[in-house]
């Protein structure tokens, strides 16, 4: 039989261009539905790991503050537990400094916390030689002592004491002896020519112990906020400090003031915060007038609790540091950068006194709040370790 001179009978099969456009229009709109998707659940991803970033931080650096303000004044005059001089800060102000960054960047604002307390993990027994320095017994300094720590030299009573400001190049851990000292009188109860610093043998030679001195506040590190410790209240050294925690938008104290029982015979006297719209015997909280920010600084020349004064004398009612009896602290961090999306993200939020709410700016925002109290400011001995085994009763009033 002849071939078939038919050509449509053999033409392969295939798409029309109509089916082509349809077909690709149908992926096109598949693959978009899908890319959207992923883009939204990638978006949801990384907005949670912000979240989750902030909050671990956030975490962090608050178990590090309360371990160390739960210290506060502990074997330690209260009187010296915490420090409102500000000569060092800037704008020498203790409360709600304001820090401005880059342009897009939010301010931060912040106040500032500086405590003391003796390291209850060191002890050496030795003697202070005026001139000749500290000279212990039997024993090194342990560790290397930076320039501008503090040592205590106390008296076995742990009523007379002398404090010493490490020189400058410190002091080897390796040394027996130092002359790198000066005398911090404004610390100290005795001067350094008491005869009680000078004794030696095992039950009359003073203590020597260690001072530690912290600060907390928001700090410029490399255009970002951070929180800082400072170790030492004599200057913002950022060369020893420690960073907790980065992007904190706000840092807020509340000091827990004493105050008299309502069926005492102090009932009657004025709230220490007594200018601000609602008093309440806290300093530095939302209701505070600027004169109620923070407690007074320290003036030895005005009257002010002593060891021996009764818990309930009119002197603990004041707003004397020593009066402190919890610290509420306030911690607002947030996203490094802007929400991509454009999403307006959180909102700004007042913490206590630091009237810095503000609309919704594409940052995403935590805020916490912790409150420590500080059970060292009601002791009423200065204390020497051992207590009571070599010189039983020697640690004056007790309570």
């Amino acid at each position: 039989m002849a071939p078939s001179r038919n050509t449509q009978a053999h033409a392969p099969g295939g798409f029309t261009l109509l089916e082509l456009l349809v077909g690709t229009a149908t992926t096109t709109i598949i693959l978009a539905a899908v890319a959207v998707s992923f883009m939204g659940i990638q978006s949801s991803y990384q907005t949670e790991s912000r979240i989750k970033v902030a909050v671990e931080g956030l975490r962090t650096a608050t178990h590090f503050i309360e371990q160390r303000v739960r210290l506060a004044g502990y074997g330690i005059d209260p009187r010296f537990a915490f420090d409102f001089n500000a000569a060092v800060l800037p704008g020498q102000s203790k409360s709600n400094h304001t820090l401005v960054f880059a342009e897009g960047l939010p301010r931060s604002v912040t106040d500032d916390l500086a405590f003391r307390y003796r390291d209850s993990a060191y002890l050496r027994r030795g003697r202070f030689m005026g001139g000749g320095g500290v000279v212990l017994e039997a024993s090194t300094f342990g560790i290397d002592l930076r320039a501008g720590q503090r040592l205590i030299v106390s008296c076995t009573n742990g009523k007379k004491y002398l404090v010493l400001k490490v020189g400058a190049g410190g002091v080897s851990k390796n040394a027996a002896s130092s002359a790198n000292f000066t005398v911090d009188l404004a610390l100290s109860s005795i001067p350094a020519d008491d005869t009680c610093l000078s004794k030696a043998g095992p039950l009359d030679a003073p203590y020597v112990m260690l001072l530690h001195e912290v600060r907390l506040r928001i700090m410029d590190l490399q255009g970002r906020p951070f929180l800082m410790a400072f170790q030492g209240l004599d200057e913002l050294n950022m060369e020893s400090a420690v960073p907790l925690v980065a992007d904190v938008e706000s840092f807020q104290v509340a000091y827990i003031m004493n105050r008299p029982p309502q069926a005492g015979p102090h009932a009657l006297l004025p709230p220490v915060d007594v200018s601000s719209a609602e008093p309440n015997w806290v300093l530095g909280d939302v209701n505070s007038a600027d004169r109620d920010c923070t407690p007074d600084p320290r003036d030895p020349l005005l009257p002010e609790p002593q060891y021996n004064d009764p818990y309930d004398a009119a002197v603990r009612y004041s707003r004397h540091p020593a009066n402190i009896r919890g610290v509420r602290l306030s911690l607002s961090l947030r996203s490094t950068t802007r929400e991509a999306s454009g999403r307006r993200a959180f909102e700004r939020e007042n913490l206590e006194d630091s009237e810095e709410a503000n609309p919704p700016d594409g940052f995403y925002r935590t805020n916490m709040t912790t409150t420590v109290r500080v059970p060292n400011l009601l002791s009423r001995s200065g204390f020497n370790p051992p207590v009571g085994e070599l010189h039983p009763g020697a640690n004056v009033w007790g309570g």
